[in-house]
């Protein structure tokens, strides 16, 4: 049988690679890129936010995430659940309706799209006949109500999505039971709202632009009540037991109306302009909350004067004779109030606000004092400015972990903002050069850029930070792909200067018997300058400078830029941090046996032995199709299938996109993943690796994707939607399974 192996091919190492290497993309952090719609079901305590890329996000109790992504990759422009079920609706702005489920499978919830359908009106009709303004899912769960820019009402079946032609509600059926005066001088034009009753289901309040709103009776198909505004109409809301109901307009006011048996046509209680007598901007939604002390709680958006607010965001809440206008720094997607959503309980008495804009989502406490803002557990806003360096820390010693998490919470997949720190002061306009090191060999320190100079070169060559390094030269640098064959380079590249690495090293640099702190440099010119660090003791350290010797230097012919220098001990296990040794976090290293040095540089890998330097192995990267090294770490893989075996290898990301798994020290290729678009140059930029085969990426500005490379590092959200027995008190809720049995997090 071995005549039919393949060269190389090893039975028992396949097995093992199985075991010990999965490609998964996890979980997203961080807040989505451009939010476009909000949702809340208040029976599923669960949120949902759609994006102008057509993707859909449910988040629950703090580590409870769901994700959905529609295929029409359109702007999500509503999202509606289906009271009392695992169910939602979406409206994309391709005039498409969605359903989605929330579904058990192999232990946990997962969001799914079961239907889709776009509504189609007679033939010749145009196509404001059928362009959904408005969706009111029915209490029934039976059924959707579409209001359409031509003032018709469709009524579709759930979840065929199949339309009930004998139950539309068009303007004509509409018309006759208002005032002749009043439809002469108006029409109907579009719908803006639909509100169902909340005491009485047959009852619907639609509401059209121009200012008309009418009680529509469904079992009897006709209207028993007419309220006629005079300003264009915005959005409705109702009260509590159903007497009531208040209306927003386009003038920045808002209209009371009494709901009343012997009344067709009921006068509004009140008619309040907030912020008038001055021109104001439309009021687009609105709140009214019932509470035990009496006072309602008026919660709407936008109201303020044109002339002076014109360009704010703002939403204002009046509770008694307390009145404050919160305003937010990007446009305001959505907004819903948190309150009492038992069937039985006689008072809204609201909890919070929870406010979608543009970059942040934000939750105002309304039981409080002075309603100050609460800090989410997840969607924290990573982009205050544009991102442009990521780090991660792993084995954190256990005392400051517990330190830093006393300003936060402790949670393994959801992401929440701890700490941030102003380091603006640091960077001025005038920029300082700063020299460290032994000046044989100085490093010039400038703000985002490190240069060096050789010590038998020439005067040091500086650049001023707005003058020669431009955007332009800077992607021709570092990101642009390069069709071509790998061969040497010229040294006459004036970007051969730049330091590309640095790495710190307890190892032995200049014999086999002493081993001592080293400072290792690699070049964009492919040089790595080795130096000892002479480091005085802690009692003189504040008086006396560590001084940095040259000890050794390495050429590559090839003089790519090197991107990664690493260390490994004589069990060919890489050299840990010394902060994870102290705290018992990781094992001391051999100093015994040789210790082998790994250079990594855009086109290849290669080992050599230390102190010697002398070459060992070498791994060169095909260069055919521009394929160049763009990130390195170390990382430890362990099998899922016994916790006896784990191996340390290289995790490599190139600038083609793809993840390849090289062992150590052997140098052999593992494995290969396509994880990230080649085009896509922002999330190859910014990838990076942990030490346990995990991995981030900026898929927008302010979102990090999170895959996993391990079978047995696996961290993502397993998150379970409990459903219990059906009952019109019953409530669902979420929460999150992190991990099955078979999986570790870290």
């Amino acid at each position: 049988m071995r005549r039919f192996l393949r060269p190389g091919h090893d039975p028992v190492r396949e097995r093992l690679k199985r075991e010990l290497f999965q490609f998964n993309k996890t979980v997203e952090h961080g807040f989505p890129h451009q939010p476009s719609a909000l949702g809340y079901s208040p029976f599923l305590h669960l949120m949902a936010i759609g994006t102008r890329s057509g993707a859909i996000k449910l988040y629950g109790a703090p580590g409870v995430e769901f994700m959905g992504l529609h295929e029409e990759n359109n702007t999500v422009m509503q999202i509606h659940f289906i009271p009392d079920q695992c169910q939602l609706v979406t409206l994309l702005d391709d005039n498409s309706l969605h359903l989605w489920s929330l579904k058990q499978h192999s232990g946990a919830s997962e969001l799914r799209e079961d239907h889709r359908f776009t509504l189609k009106g007679p033939p010749g009709s145009p196509p404001s006949a059928t362009q959904i303004t408005a969706v009111l899912p029915h209490s029934s769960r039976e059924v959707l109500y579409l209001g359409t820019e031509s003032g018709n009402i469709f009524v579709v079946e759930l979840p065929s999505f199949r339309v009930l032609d004998d139950r539309t509600i068009t303007s004509e059926t509409v018309l006759p039971w208002i005032p002749e005066d009043y439809c002469n001088r108006r029409s109907c034009e579009l719908v803006e709202a639909l509100r169902e009753h909340p005491k009485n289901p047959d009852q619907i309040l639609i509401g059209y632009s121009r200012g008309l709103i009418v009680l529509w009776d469904r079992q009897n198909n006709k209207v028993t009540h007419h309220f006629l505004g005079s300003q264009q109409l915005e959005n409705l809301y109702w009260q509590r037991d159903g007497s009531k109901f208040i209306s927003c307009h386009y003038d920045g006011s808002y209209t009371q109306w009494p709901v009343s048996s012997d009344n067709r046509q009921p006068l509004p209680l009140e008619n309040l302009m907030p912020y008038g007598p001055f021109p104001c901007k439309a009021i687009s939604k609105i709140y009214w909350q019932t509470t035990r002390n009496g006072l309602p709680y008026i919660i709407f958006q936008g109201g303020m004067p044109r002339a002076s607010y014109g360009d704010r965001h703002s939403i204002s809440v009046i509770h008694g004779s307390q009145q404050t206008a919160f305003d937010f720094t990007s446009r305001v997607i959505d907004f819903f109030i948190i309150f009492s959503s038992e069937p039985t309980a006689e008072f809204d008495d609201p909890s919070a606000m929870v406010v979608l804009a543009e970059e942040e989502l934000i939750v105002i406490d309304l039981k409080s004092a002075g309603w100050p803002a609460v800090r989410p557990p997840y969607l924290a806003s990573l982009h205050c400015s544009a991102i442009t360096c990521s780090h991660h820390v792993s084995n954190i010693p256990l005392k400051l972990w517990e330190r830093i998490i006393s300003a936060g919470s402790k949670q393994n997949v959801h992401y929440s903002n701890m700490v941030r720190y102003m380091c603006s002061h640091i960077f001025k306009k005038s920029l300082t050069a700063h020299y460290v090191g032994g000046l044989c060999f100085p490093f010039l320190l400038l703000p985002f850029l490190l240069f060096h100079s050789h010590p038998y070169i020439s005067s040091l060559k500086t650049y001023e930070a707005n003058g020669k390094f431009d955007q332009d030269m800077l992607q021709e640098m570092e990101l642009a792909p390069v069709q071509r064959k790998i061969e040497a380079r010229s040294a006459e590249d004036s970007f051969t200067g730049f330091v590309r690495t640095l790495y710190f090293a307890d190892t032995f640099l200049r014999d086999s018997s002493r081993h001592c702190p080293s400072l290792w440099a690699g070049t964009n010119g492919g040089t790595v300058y080795a130096f000892c660090l002479r480091v005085p003791p802690a009692e003189r350290r504040m008086d006396e400078p560590v001084r940095a010797e040259q000890a050794k230097e390495i050429q590559l012919m090839h003089r790519a830029p090197v991107v990664s220098i690493l260390v490994l001990d004589g069990r060919n296990i890489p050299l840990p941090e010394p902060l994870e040794v102290a705290h018992d976090l990781s094992k001391s290293p051999d100093m015994q046996g040789s210790h082998q040095l790994l250079v990594v540089s855009e086109e290849q890998f290669k080992v050599f032995t230390l102190p010697k330097v002398s070459s060992k192995l070498k791994l060169k990267l095909t260069a055919l199709e521009g394929c160049r090294v763009r990130k390195v770490m170390v990382a430890n893989f362990g099998s899922c299938k016994t916790d006896d075996y784990s191996e340390n290898d290289l995790a490599v990301l190139t600038n083609l996109g793809d993840i390849q798994i090289i062992s150590l020290p052997f140098l052999k290729l593992q494995i290969r993943y396509p994880c990230i678009r080649k085009e896509d140059v922002s999330g190859i930029a910014s990838c990076v690796f942990t030490k346990y085969g995990q991995g981030f990426y900026l898929i927008s500005p302010s979102e990090f994707e999170r895959f996993s490379l391990s079978t047995k590092w696996l961290v993502e959200p397993r998150c379970v939607v409990d459903v219990p027995e059906v009952s019109s008190n019953n409530h669902m809720h979420s929460r999150s399974v992190m991990e099955n049995a078979s999986r570790k997090s870290r």
